[in-house]
């Protein structure tokens, strides 16, 4: 982070820059983390201004081996200790808008002065360091201080950041709550993590967290529990091994179901035709599949193949190598198939209940996975119309749990109905937006669903009382896929968690001697993270008109308290005032769930998943979540969600001797203070005490 001095400014008022590029790239290897930083600042002002190059250092952190280049010269920076720092920290926020800096309040920072900067000019800052990151357990988390750069003036042009992680022992469980980072396996003992991002104003630093076992699966927990008096909350993530031999592959029975109304007429039928073509290419020589093609009517590959009809020309095909169970062998049928998939063609109307229970027809091998590939772009306009009413036929028909994967292509399709297929049958659901690619996105997906490593995937939490889980359902475990179960627990301790699953025919069990703490302040984006997926499955039974009263009630409950926005539930700011609560408290009618566009309920509802909730805070500025407390904007105020509107409240005045002296005793205070700007107040409810932050006197 760079804070600005004028040294036109006899009153010594911190300007900030502009971040036009903040690169970094980071290699760790074995714990030893190096990280390089590659910033480019400018100057927007019509006046030259010198400035601190602050970079916070925190305490448990082995940090060591400085470098540091202004424009390409090195230069000499300093280590400072904890008392010179926060004298740095405070100085920084007292005379300038660097809130953000408050919350390294209790760490060194390293600072470096920077000569003057012209008018309108840039300084390119490069800065490296090395730190042994420790390990709790096998599981290790990396954090880069980047947080820091919202203080600047304006979000930062291009964020790019770059993880390689190698290790000696294998990689397991890789994960970034709060970016939506990109995770690129290279092998067993190498992977990439990076991501990308223009305008970005960073509410949170970068974390990822990174597991090591030997084992075949990693089983990685995080709790979080800052109060032992209520339920902690818990992600656990399953992770298996990336190198899978050709032997334990399973074998697997699939279903591709397309989409073929006229809606899907042009470039999109193409593209799915070559979808089509990528997974049959590839498909595992001891497969067996089938292709249906629906609108109003069904079209099986394996109908026409049974029947030995004249399809596509004079060849007349024998159905002499279909099986019983309507099931095509790949290497009977992969060139037949070719040919059914070039007739394709988009016309005629969308009927969805009918397709699916097709491919649930037949009954499957309980020896074998089926997985159904579901693609539509529309709702449905024929048949069974109802999306309740088509979710309870799949339901009484797939007793045996085939798999149904999902891809909805575009915004005219019903997200919700989709999602829930999805959710209630063991697979996932992805989008296409109109300008992606379809192929690139099903044949992405196929690669991993094509190498199952568990089915039936079962987990026991031992002597730990689990509650409120999600998913509901456990999917299968896919090669390059990693299952993450997010929760919250009654009581503490040691316990052996068990995972089971089958593995070819054979069912296998595995366990894992885990910790679930009294008391835990670290992992605190998890409370958050559940209630954004807890909020994701409500929503979409809402949707469907599923629920009571007190359905809708939790979905408010939940997203006043972890400041979660949804399609029923807003916070805006009243001209009278008052923090103002709209809610639909009637059931959500299907005209109601129309009226919301379908590009911003498919955007809720892939980014409540997710967990990555930047941009859509952006337009809902009146919330603002910050290290599990949810805040709502109430008039010219800030109000805790924990705040009871009564009770009483200590005054701290910002950038007071008084205010520094309670961030300096109470760092974690200063965490969320940062929202005190702008002549704004700000309610907080902390250990019991709640403070009133004002701003400061004129």
């Amino acid at each position: 982070m760079l804070t600005i001095i004028s040294r036109q400014h006899a009153e010594g008022r911190s300007i900030p820059l502009k971040i036009d590029r903040h690169h970094v790239k980071v290699g760790i290897r074995n714990q030893l983390a190096t990280t390089k930083v590659d910033q480019v600042f400018t100057n927007p002002n019509g006046f030259p201004v010198d400035g601190i190059y602050i970079f916070p250092v925190p305490d448990t952190a082995a940090v060591s081996n400085f470098t540091l280049s202004i424009d390409g010269e090195s230069v000499n920076g300093e280590l400072l200790s904890q008392e010179q720092s926060y004298r740095i920290y405070r100085d920084s926020a007292r005379y300038g808008e660097n809130k953000a800096i408050l919350e390294h309040i209790g760490t060194r920072a390293f600072v470096v002065k920077v000569p003057g900067i012209p008018a309108s000019g840039e300084r390119r800052i490069q800065f490296a360091y090395s730190q042994v990151i420790s390990a709790d357990s096998d599981l290790t988390k990396y954090t880069y201080p980047l947080s820091l750069a919202k203080s600047a003036a304006a979000p930062i042009g291009n964020l790019h950041i770059e993880m390689e992680i190698e290790s000696d022992h294998e990689l397991r469980a890789i994960h970034s709550p709060l970016y939506e980072a990109t995770i690129d396996r290279k092998d067993d003992h190498h992977v990439c993590v990076s991501y990308e991002g223009t305008d970005v104003d960073p509410d949170d630093d970068f974390l990822c967290y990174y597991s090591v076992s030997d084992d075949n699966f990693g089983i990685t927990l995080l709790t979080h529990r800052a109060d032992e008096k209520e339920d902690g909350y818990f992600m656990l993530l399953i992770s298996p091994k990336y190198e899978v031999k050709q032997t334990e592959i399973i074998e697997k029975d699939f279903v591709f179901v397309l989409d073929r109304s006229g809606s899907m007429s042009g470039r999109k039928v193409e593209q799915a035709k070559e979808a089509l073509r990528y997974c049959v290419q590839n498909l595992n020589d001891g497969d067996r599949f089938n292709l249906i093609l629906f609108n109003e009517d069904i079209t099986s590959l394996a109908d026409r193949l049974n029947r030995g009809e004249e399809w596509f020309g004079s060849e007349r095909w024998s159905d002499s190598k279909v099986l019983s169970d309507k099931l095509i062998n790949v290497k009977d049928g992969r060139e037949k198939a070719f040919a059914f998939i070039d007739g394709i063609e988009g016309r005629g109307m969308t009927n969805i209940n009918d397709a699916l229970l097709t491919a649930l027809a037949e009954k499957p091998d309980p020896k074998r996975p089926r997985i159904i590939v579901f693609l539509t772009d529309g709702r449905p306009t024929a048949g069974v119309r109802k999306p309740a009413q088509i979710l309870e036929n799949v339901a009484k028909v797939n007793k045996n749990l085939s798999r149904i994967f999902v891809f909805g292509v575009g915004y005219d399709i019903n997200d919700h109905l989709l999602d829930k297929m999805a959710a209630d049958n063991g697979g996932t659901r992805n989008y296409v937006t109109p300008d992606e690619n379809i192929e690139d996105a099903v044949s992405s997906l196929f690669r991993k669903m094509n190498e199952p490593v568990l089915v039936d995937v079962r987990v026991n939490f031992g002597q730990i009382i689990t509650k409120e889980l999600t998913p509901k359902n456990l999917p299968d475990l896919f090669r390059e896929e990693q299952l993450t179960i997010l929760g919250r627990y009654e009581g503490h301790g040691d316990t052996v968690l068990k995972l089971r699953g089958i593995i070819g025919s054979e069912r296998h069990e595995f366990s894992k001697n885990v910790h679930f703490s009294e008391l835990e302040t670290d992992n605190d984006f998890l409370p958050h993270l559940w209630a954004q997926r807890r909020i994701a499955e409500l929503v979409d039974q809402a949707a469907l008109g599923d629920g009571s009263d007190e359905f809708y009630k939790e979905i408010k409950r939940l997203s006043k308290k972890y400041g979660v926005p949804t399609p029923y539930t807003s916070f805006v700011d009243a001209d009278d005032g008052s923090l103002r609560k709209v809610y639909d408290d009637s059931r959500i009618s299907d005209a109601y769930t129309a009226a919301i566009p379908i590009p911003e309920r498919i955007k809720i509802n892939t980014q409540i998943e997710k967990g990555k909730m930047a941009r859509f805070r952006e337009q809902h500025a009146n919330t603002r979540y910050i290290r599990r407390k949810a805040f709502h904007r109430h008039g010219n105020m800030w109000v805790d969600s924990e705040y009871d509107g009564t009770s009483e409240r200590k005054q701290v005045e910002f950038g007071s001797e008084g205010y520094y002296e309670l961030m300096n005793r109470l760092p974690d205070l200063a965490k969320y203070s940062k929202l005190a700007k702008d002549a704004l107040v700000m309610i907080i409810c902390y250990k019991g005490v709640n403070y009133e932050i004002t701003p400061p006197k004129v």
